[in-house]
């Protein structure tokens, strides 16, 4: 379940998120879409999990809970112990929150208040 989609300071997209086996909801960001990223997936992280979105199929794989933050390396081991979870995203959730993404393509996406800018332009492409 997707919830409370909003722009956070780094200029990306923010949202509380329950998926699959976990217990309560968590803040997720969505990370930057680079100018040379292919807008094919979507890489979302919280304080202890990190997931991968396909765009075109709303299929998610998610890390298992983590005491500190999860990552990329933490979700490939995952994969190799069979640990990570496979969710489907709702087509109506995924559209909702790729139409906010969209939103916020910029290649100097974020706020001033740490003087602090990310490429995100190709988030239209999502």
């Amino acid at each position: 379940m997707i919830t409370n989609i909003h722009k956070n300071c780094m200029g990306t997209a923010s949202f509380n998120g329950k998926f699959g086996k976990m217990r309560k909801e968590q803040e997720f960001v969505t990370y930057a879409i680079q100018s040379g990223d292919n807008g094919k997936t979507i890489a979302i992280q919280s304080g202890h999990r990190y997931a991968i979105i396909s765009v075109e199929s709303g299929k998610m794989i998610l890390s298992s809970n983590q005491a500190n933050y999860a990552n990329s390396m933490t979700l490939q081991l995952d994969m190799l112990k069979g640990k990570a979870e496979k969710v489907l995203i709702p087509s109506d959730e995924l559209e909702t929150l790729l139409s906010f993404i969209r939103g916020t393509a910029s290649p100097m996406a974020g706020n001033n208040c740490m003087s602090l800018f990310c490429d995100n332009s190709n988030a239209s492409l999502v």
